[in-house]
């Protein structure tokens, strides 16, 4: 039962975003710079964002050209050229939003470890393909650097692509966090939706916190929660893709630069803190990892320290810190989710991977349906 000063100061609002995530964040905080006299408001299921916001390994990247090679699979070539543009103009856009100091960002170039020259034979493809998204040709052959990294010879090729680079994942989302609260924004956490009545004008969202329920009313919604959107919107084209990371102890001497994939980009590490934070490994078993449940995949992970030992630091003795997972959305289409689900209510929604890539800039595209 809520007071006379609950039900009149913290109930009703123009705009509430359904989690708290890097969509739902930046496209608070856009809004809000955009249109500073509306009242808006974020629920959030979690203490901390759910699903991988806060539990992805920090990498801005557009992807590899074995991940490229892949799409090119599913999607037609303008298609690959779209995606990646959409991927370059999300990071421009988080940059822009928050400042490089803010989260991180260093411009450290992404490499892709190649366990024979294929990928190497399709690098002045990609160049071309991509040339009208990236200032320069993205990629280029390094193998001849190998001789600077500690990798087994399995490793016996090395691309780089010299626009990527990696951010601090903690630091982004708490300057996100910051800028909303700046922003006299409201983030209710703890807060699960349970319901949303679609047609009525405001929209009703009954929610649960602490036992308690709780409704919520807003002249428009937005959900903003990616895996877990298919709770309120069933029929969405989108699944769920747990992500296993792990990260090591401190080690020393380590002497390791930029972000790392390989396997199409299924899996990838970094150096952070002096320790290699390591994580992927979705493709091995994938019936698995399509789940909602943050639950660590003991095969997947022991395949991941097997990797630690005897492809990124053979010969190196290493201790694991801790381990957890993220939960991302994927589906038919590469290309994210952003429509109207009814007059009132709209949707931002699987991003396939690339929340930190294109969050800000679907952010922009949910604003420009908000304001329709």
């Amino acid at each position: 039962m809520l007071s006379y000063w609950e039900s009149v100061s913290f109930i009703n609002y123009d705009l509430i975003i359904v989690g708290s995530g890097i969509v739902g964040l930046s496209t608070a905080v856009k809004y809000k710079k955009r249109h500073p006299n509306t009242t808006i408001a974020i629920l959030e299921r979690g203490i901390f964002p759910s699903g991988a916001s806060t539990k992805n390994a920090g990498f801005a990247c557009f992807g590899s050209i074995s991940e490229l090679e892949d799409d090119l699979q599913e999607c037609s070539k303008d298609e690959i050229v779209a995606l990646t543009e959409k991927r370059y103009r999300g990071i421009s856009e988080l940059r822009k939003l928050l400042g490089d100091e803010a989260i991180q960002f260093e411009p450290v170039g992404g490499f892709e470890l190649g366990f024979d020259r294929s990928a190497c034979d399709r690098i002045q493809y990609y160049n071309r393909l991509l040339k009208n998204v990236f200032p320069k040709a993205p990629f280029s052959e390094v193998t001849e650097d190998l001789k600077n990294y500690p990798f087994s010879k399995k490793v016996t090729h090395l691309i780089k692509h010299q626009f990527e680079g990696t951010i601090h994942t903690g630091k982004m989302m708490r300057s996100l966090i910051d800028r909303a609260l700046e922003f006299g924004i409201p983030i209710y956490t703890g807060c699960e939706v349970k319901h949303i009545e679609f047609d009525t004008n405001p929209v009703r969202i009954g929610t649960v916190t602490n036992q308690q329920t709780v409704e919520f009313r807003a002249s428009k919604i937005a959900l903003c929660t990616n895996a877990f959107t298919t709770s309120l919107l069933p029929d969405l084209d989108l699944e769920p893709g747990r992500g296993q990371v792990l990260i090591t102890k401190p080690i020393p001497n380590l002497n390791l630069q930029g972000s790392f994939h390989y396997h199409r980009g299924y899996q990838y590490f970094r150096p952070i803190d002096n320790r290699i934070l390591l994580g992927g490994g979705r493709q091995l078993d994938k019936s698995g990892e399509t789940s909602l449940a943050f639950e660590p995949n003991d095969m997947i992970l022991n395949q991941l320290k097997d990797d630690l030992q005897n492809l990124i630091l053979p010969g190196i003795e290493v201790g694991i810190e801790s381990n957890w997972t993220g939960i991302m959305a994927f589906g038919k289409s590469k290309n994210p989710i952003v429509k109207k689900a009814s007059d009132n209510v709209f949707v931002a929604a699987r991003l396939g991977g690339m929340g930190i890539a294109i969050g800000a800039g679907v952010a922009d595209d949910l604003i420009k349906l908000l304001v329709e």
